[in-house]
């Protein structure tokens, strides 16, 4: 085939496919904003918030363990922004948005295997240019090696059946890898990701990182260390041609760029192959996709870091299946998968807001995201009138909502039944996590025991500009167990929410 074909099928096929030409446009726009000196947060929020998708995936990254440290969850992007830094954003959307666009995409010839190997790349790339003894921008390493390899990721997802005979042809060891690409594309894979870099705006330093040099050159040590680091961890998943450069030349040739030692380079691999392991599900990609079998090279450094690979691939793998085991389909069984989900409602409603929808709906939102996102059963909001002696329900979400409309919907008796307005008037969160302990049934006025029938709930008053205007409230039925700090930390978020919307309203 000749490359020019080539080129055209795989621009046709993305265009058909789609994202990818969104993705170019949201990373330039992002890159332009992170670059720019007069930039702020708030700015480079608002350039990824345009992408709702990773948005919710920023924020669930920023509040994973390899940034967030504890200390309330960070639910808005400005936040993640200041947190994880201008130029890390950079790179962290650049990624995400990589995998995003090609990992569903045929299974069969494990692309997400590709995109893990980028991933990892990226991550080992960076590392050492931060230990380099000579000077490095390990940020600019980062995106260079991350997309070292897009012509062969953009090729399984764009040409399966032509990048099927090509594996095909490299199991069989007649043909060089390079050879094989020139003879089925025109070219290779360089070629490839090298004219995709140039039309989607990358600068001309990423262009020049994609192509395979046969030996150490003089240049720009991030465009060199992207390259090698790359070639090193082919060796370890055998994927380099017989006859090639053996692992202990790559290691001498990262050292004779980075001025490091062999075991500081294999240190730092395996340092990054752990991380990577660690945090690859919360950038969507799965361990199980960097399984490498052990095979005796007979090269005693390759054996000794592929043998401690291998360690931690197990672990995680192992840990990956547990987690797949089927389980029964209550929201308690569930709990753990509502992080997601919370921070996608987190961002939509942050969105509402943004844009000025209609606050009822914008509202509405917020009470079906406290009763998905936890284990709550029952959510409801209910406003005051202006005098403040009149309660009713305005919205409610979940299971057995009628004894909740009736309860609520009440007049200030100066009976015990006002608990609800004492605490609204006091506007301070009310947390009853469990009605049989602390002796909160002598505390609490019989009527709401008997006729709302919850083992816990929470009740947090909406005050806007110092006057009352509601309140928010959640609880969990009788016999469903207690309530606990995770569903109360979600109530809060979503009732701080509330509280900004009617603010902005």
């Amino acid at each position: 085939m000749k490359f020019s074909d080539t080129l055209r099928i795989i621009y046709e096929k993305l265009d058909k496919l789609g994202d990818l030409p969104v993705f170019s446009a949201t990373i330039n726009r992002i890159q332009q904003v992170s670059s720019s000196e007069e930039s702020d947060a708030m700015a480079l929020a608002m350039a990824i918030m345009k992408d709702a998708n990773l948005s919710a995936k920023i924020l669930k990254i920023a509040n994973s363990s390899s940034y967030h440290r504890g200390g309330p969850a960070i639910t808005v992007v400005s936040r993640a922004v200041v947190l994880i830094g201008f130029k890390k954003i950079k790179n962290l959307c650049l990624t995400l948005k990589l995998i995003e666009g090609f990992h569903q995409s045929h299974p069969d010839l494990n692309v997400p295997g590709l995109l893990m190997r980028s991933f990892l790349n990226a991550n080992i790339a960076s590392d050492l240019s931060m230990r380099s003894r000579h000077y490095g921008d390990a940020e600019e390493t980062y995106i260079n090696a991350l997309l070292f390899g897009l012509g062969e990721i953009v090729v399984a997802h764009t040409m399966p059946n032509v990048y099927r005979k090509m594996l095909t042809e490299r199991r069989k060891g007649m043909h060089r890898w390079q050879k094989i690409q020139k003879a089925m594309l025109g070219g290779t894979f360089s070629d490839i990701g090298q004219d995709l870099a140039r039309s989607w705006g990358h600068p001309p330093q990423v262009v020049q990182a994609m192509v395979h040099k046969d030996e150490v050159t003089e240049g720009n040590q991030a465009i060199q260390i992207a390259g090698l680091s790359y070639e090193l961890l082919e060796q370890l998943y055998g994927l380099d041609d017989p006859g090639e450069h053996s692992f202990s030349e790559s290691l001498e040739d990262l050292g004779t760029v980075t001025g490091l030692s062999p075991e500081e380079i294999s240190e730092s691999a395996l340092r990054c192959y752990q991380r990577v392991s660690h945090t690859a599900t919360d950038y969507g990609l799965s361990c199980g996709s960097m399984v490498r079998n052990f095979v005796p090279s007979g090269d005693d450094a390759k054996d000794e870091l592929m043998r401690q690979m291998a360690f931690i691939t197990a672990q995680n793998t192992d840990a990956e299946r547990e987690a797949d085991v089927p389980v029964r389909e209550t929201k308690e069984a569930s709990r753990y998968s509502h992080a997601e989900q919370q921070l996608d409602y987190l961002h939509q409603v942050t969105e509402m807001i943004n844009q000025g929808e209609a606050l009822p709906q914008i509202l509405k939102t917020i009470v079906t995201a406290m009763e998905k996102c936890s284990r709550l059963d029952r959510v409801h909001l209910s406003l005051v009138n202006r005098v403040g002696d009149q309660l009713q329900v305005k919205i409610a979400e979940g299971e057995a909502l009628d004894p909740i409309q009736s309860y609520f919907t009440r007049r200030k008796d100066g009976s015990r039944n006002d608990m609800f307005f004492h605490v609204m008037a006091r506007g301070a969160t009310l947390l009853v996590s469990d009605l049989d302990e602390n002796g909160w049934l002598e505390r609490i006025p019989q009527d709401f025991v008997r006729e709302v029938a919850c083992q816990g709930f929470v009740v947090a008053p909406i005050v806007v500009k110092d006057r009352v205007i509601g309140m928010l409230y959640g609880d969990r039925l009788k016999g469903h167990g207690p309530l606990d700090e995770e569903d109360f930390k979600v109530f809060s978020q979503f009732a701080s929410q509330a509280r900004l919307a009617l603010l902005n309203a």
